[in-house]
């Protein structure tokens, strides 16, 4: 089993949401994390993609990224997300999936350093939610943008 097999299903039985809306975790490089979502049962009803399941896949991308990279950097710690908005463009018609990058790395070191400092450090990141086959340099618009402060909390 991968490391992203592994996560997955770390994330399945502790948020047990994510089993049901079918999140599936997709790629995974150190730098980005794409997470797919099945239209069906995420969807509303006029037949598009409920604005919950649109935000909890673009939070798990976000949160998911975090959780990945710190354990990257040799810090064990717990992520929570502190706030977050997010814009819809346009409606979802289709299995959906979002893609959300680390800062540019003098902000992320930054990050890292103020963590293992004081224990604790806050992060700011944007997911992009697209519609259709999952593309890690997505060809078309995101359909939304999720912006949030994560909070990372070290624990060893």
């Amino acid at each position: 089993m991968s490391r992203l097999d592994d996560f997955q299903q770390r994330i399945h039985d502790v948020i047990p949401l994510t089993r049901a809306m079918g999140a599936e975790l997709l790629h995974y490089d150190g730098r980005q994390l794409q997470v797919r979502a099945p239209l069906a049962p995420n969807s509303n009803h006029q037949g598009t993609g409920f604005g919950g399941s649109i935000y909890s896949v673009a939070v798990l991308a976000a949160w998911g990224l975090i959780e990945l990279a710190v354990k990257d950097a040799g810090i064990d710690g717990t992520v929570v997300i502190q706030s977050g908005s997010m814009d819809y463009g346009q409606p979802v018609d289709a299995d959906f999936f979002a893609l959300c990058q680390l800062p540019e790395p003098t902000e992320w070191d930054r990050f890292l350093t103020m963590l293992r400092r004081r224990g604790r450090a806050r992060v700011s990141l944007k997911s992009g939610l697209y519609s259709g086959e999952p593309a890690l340099a997505p060809e078309q618009p995101a359909a939304a943008f999720f912006e949030g402060r994560f909070v990372v909390l070290a624990t060893s």
